[in-house]
């Protein structure tokens, strides 16, 4: 049977096993929620989707697929060109001046986040849009980080001043992510624990914190540092793995079968943790939403509600870790591995459920809300200018139904969970004969079924 027939065959039946779903509801940040429907018949119906690709799976793909796709694929560009190279320095100045706009509107706009730039830019355009499109055309990012740019010119002039012909010194590539585990809780303690996020003064004082920090450490450190510790970076890198589009080793831009850069995912301490701390914020993020969240902190404001989002945050995420800790301890009592190892091997193919939960909660938000750009950009400081005569835009509500929302949702999270189940099942097989293969995936696929119910649970505010 060739790849392509099993590739449909699950496919079909995922799509078979979907007929029965029903639209969810569902978040954003601002706390969208549409057409809430009774929770047992959105469990019944992803569960159900997320059990039947596994058997799927386990019938009719019995050799490993992602690994020999993921530097194949047909070259679209070589960007060793000189062309292609004036577009990066053109994309990374791009980078540069955007976030010295975002700076300056911070700290010298208007300090009310309802007319300023800076919170719709940060909060919906980069971090909700740059992931969106991270895995769906690749590590965007990296062509305009101005991080990586402002450190790379640092070390160019401080060869020339000694003299050197190139500025390699201390570019070591990552030794460990934990730096970027802890720059990326910061960012999400920002967004989701801290009771003034949307103020354009918070975000001043956090993106200068978070600036020294990757700046600074990049002084000490050498470009390495930023490529190891700008969490946001590290993300989109993850979530570009999945991307058909891809760049590399050799510098050309190719396309290659979806998935199959989770198999290649360079083994570097703290990617689990990383990864799990994403994924435990989103969940945090819908459970703030729910009634049990609303009975416990509804009523608090200011540094009080801080305080227990702090806690909250921690402990979903928490028990987010543990449910993952407990199912590789059972994979490794299955196959006799040890689980430090099965957590490294199988920690990749968490990264579509965050591409899926990304979509889930916040693509309405992105959508509707985003359109509020049009408006920011005459006037990014809120000073009442109209520079490229948008500041009259009116917000079109309607561009996309509730439907139409409530669909691309529940069919994000099942997708996201199926496509979890079949990177680790791809994993599995290229370590295990078939039988133990399936075998040692019962307690992952426990695990999938619990996120993708407890997902949709959340995305109705249960």
């Amino acid at each position: 049977m060739t790849r392509r027939r099993r590739l449909g065959i699950a496919t079909v039946l995922a799509g078979v096993a979907m007929a029965g779903a029903m639209p969810a509801g569902a978040h954003g940040i601002g706390g969208r929620t549409d057409l809430p429907l009774p929770a047992w018949q959105l469990a019944w119906a992803a569960g159900f989707a997320v059990a039947s690709s596994f058997v799927a799976l386990g019938a009719f793909w019995s050799q490993p697929q992602l690994v020999a796709a993921a530097g194949g694929g047909r070259t679209l560009v070589d960007t060793r060109r000189p062309v292609i190279r004036g577009l990066e320095f053109l994309t990374k100045s791009i980078g540069v001046f955007l976030f010295g706009v975002l700076m300056w509107a911070a700290w010298r706009g208007n300090p009310n986040g309802a007319v300023n730039i800076a919170g719709d830019a940060l909060l919906i355009w980069f971090w909700v849009g740059l992931q969106l499109v991270s895995f769906l055309f690749g590590d965007v990012w990296r062509m305009f980080n101005p991080y990586v740019t402002i450190a790379d010119s640092g070390a160019w002039v401080r060869a020339k001043i000694r003299g050197e012909e190139a500025a390699r010194t201390k570019d070591a590539g990552p030794l460990s992510l934990w730096p970027a585990v802890a720059a990326i809780f910061a960012y999400l303690w920002f967004e989701l624990a801290y009771h003034s996020t949307d103020s354009p003064r918070s975000i001043a004082v956090f993106l200068t914190v978070y600036s020294v920090a990757m700046i600074g450490g990049a002084v000490v450190e050498g470009r390495g540092w930023v490529r190891r510790a700008d969490g946001f970076a590290v993300l989109f890198t993850k979530l570009a793995a999945m991307s058909p589009i891809h760049r590399d080793d050799d510098g050309r831009l190719r396309l290659r079968s979806p998935l199959a850069g989770l198999s290649t995912l360079p083994d570097i301490p703290g990617t689990v943790p990383f990864i799990l701390v994403v994924l435990g914020s989103t969940t945090f993020d819908g459970f703030t939403r729910s009634s049990v969240w609303l009975d416990i902190a509804g009523e608090q404001t200011g540094w009080g509600r801080t305080v227990s989002s702090t806690i909250g945050l921690l402990v979903i995420t928490g028990l987010v870790a543990m449910a993952y800790s407990v199912a590789i301890s059972a994979m490794a009592n299955i196959t006799g591995g040890e689980s430090a190892e099965l957590s490294r091997v199988f920690g990749p193919t968490l990264v579509p459920i965050a591409a899926a939960y990304a979509v889930a909660h916040y693509f309405s938000f992105l959508v509707l809300t985003g359109q509020r750009m049009f408006i920011r950009i005459s006037d990014p400081a809120g000073r009442g200018w109209d520079l490229f005569g948008t500041a009259d835009y009116a917000i079109d509500w309607t561009i996309v139904s509730p439907a139409t929302i409530a669909w691309v949702q529940t069919l994000a999270i099942a997708i996201g969970h199926v496509a979890g189940v079949a990177a680790a099942h791809d994993a599995a097989i290229s370590r295990y004969d078939h039988r133990i293969a399936i075998r040692s995936q019962y307690p992952m696929l426990a695990v999938m079924i619990l996120y993708t119910v407890l997902g949709l649970f959340l995305l109705l505010g249960a």
